[in-house]
């Protein structure tokens, strides 16, 4: 099934901002992932859509609960919108890839190394 990027329209959540790299806001107690500007919704779909579906085991639904995916050697992750139709991604926190189970950062890697940036994974994963 090919999966519909939707961008948040909602500015106080909004995951964009107008520096060229992704990075992280902090507001109160709670960090935000912003992507670097210029990712069309072109350019965002298609990393949907090539990214790694994952779903906790117990999962019931039949669409994925995550996307994860790479783009500049930058992890991001995509969560459903609409359930089952469009997703909705954000850069990955570093510290929140060492909570991911060890087979999900597996995958990760591998994918990272497909795409021939998986230093540059390493290093954005391990800030």
């Amino acid at each position: 099934m090919e999966w519909e990027y939707e961008p948040d329209k909602t500015p106080k959540r909004k995951h964009s901002w107008e520096k060229n790299a992704a990075g992280f806001i902090s507001i109160g107690t709670t960090v935000i992932g912003k992507c670097p500007k210029g990712i069309s919704i072109d350019t965002a779909k298609e990393l949907l859509n090539s990214g790694i579906p994952w779903s906790p085991r117990r999962w019931e639904k039949s669409h994925p609960q995550r996307i994860y995916a790479i783009h500049h050697g930058v992890l991001y992750r995509a969560m459903p919108t609409i359930p089952g139709k469009s997703y909705h991604g954000f850069p990955e926190h570093p510290r929140s890839f060492s909570e991911l189970p060890k087979a999900l950062r597996e995958k990760i890697f591998e994918h990272a190394k497909q795409l021939g940036c998986l230093e540059q994974v390493r290093k954005w994963v391990n800030q």
